[in-house]
């Protein structure tokens, strides 16, 4: 835990410029798909380097031995890093990320009801709170018109919920292989999507 804890909130300082980097794409609402793609690419290309380099030419057998929880963690992943593009171009950073906050506790109560894990009082009255908050949010959302963004948020979060208790179901589950597969799901959904919508999968000079 004096490791865990501390790793997490360095993840999380840094998981915080994800939004400033999808505010400074041009037009960003217009090519979702194109940086979901290469973001996908990078992170499915730049762990297998990882593993290759740890592990050598055996780190394929991970992807033999994910098992279930390793392909719902996979597409789970997957799902939450298309739901938060989504979410951040169809309404302010600030809501995607209090909806994303929410995650703890919506990763608690999954823990609760599949993990058996037990949940304090502190907890329970911790996600009461964050509960009222994400339906203040989503009135005032309904009236400025960004209710879509809050439940891409939302699902965005519950996304990487399920993702952390996969992890959890079978801790033997190789990780960084699983969010191999994430990578691997976002790329390849963003290019059947441009497939079909006969789009262009390189965005401005710009952006890329």
């Amino acid at each position: 835990p004096t490791i865990a804890i501390p790793i997490v909130l360095i993840a999380g300082m840094i998981w915080s410029f994800g939004p400033l980097v999808v505010r400074n794409i041009e037009n960003a609402q217009l090519v979702p798909w194109q940086y979901l793609f290469t973001r996908g690419l990078v992170i499915f290309f730049l762990l297998n380097c990882y593993l290759y380099f740890t592990e050598g030419v055996s780190f394929i057998k991970n992807y033999l031995r994910i098992g279930y929880s390793g392909i719902i963690g996979g597409i789970s992943l997957g799902t939450a890093m298309m739901t938060f593009i989504w979410s951040i171009t169809h309404t302010s950073a600030a809501v995607t990320l209090l909806m994303l906050a929410s995650m703890p506790f919506i990763t608690a109560i999954l823990g609760f009801i599949f993990l058996r894990e037990k949940i304090s009082a502190n907890t329970w009255i911790s996600i009461v709170i964050a509960s009222i908050g994400i339906i203040v949010m989503a009135t005032n959302s309904i009236k400025i018109g960004s209710l879509l963004g809050l439940l891409f948020g939302l699902l965005s979060a519950l996304g990487f919920s399920v993702f952390s208790v996969s992890l959890r179901w079978k801790k033997e589950t190789p990780k960084f292989t699983t969010v191999a597969i994430a990578g691997f799901v976002c790329s390849v959904i963003s290019a059947i999507v441009l497939f079909k919508t006969e789009s262009n999968f390189l965005s401005s000079s710009k952006n890329e």
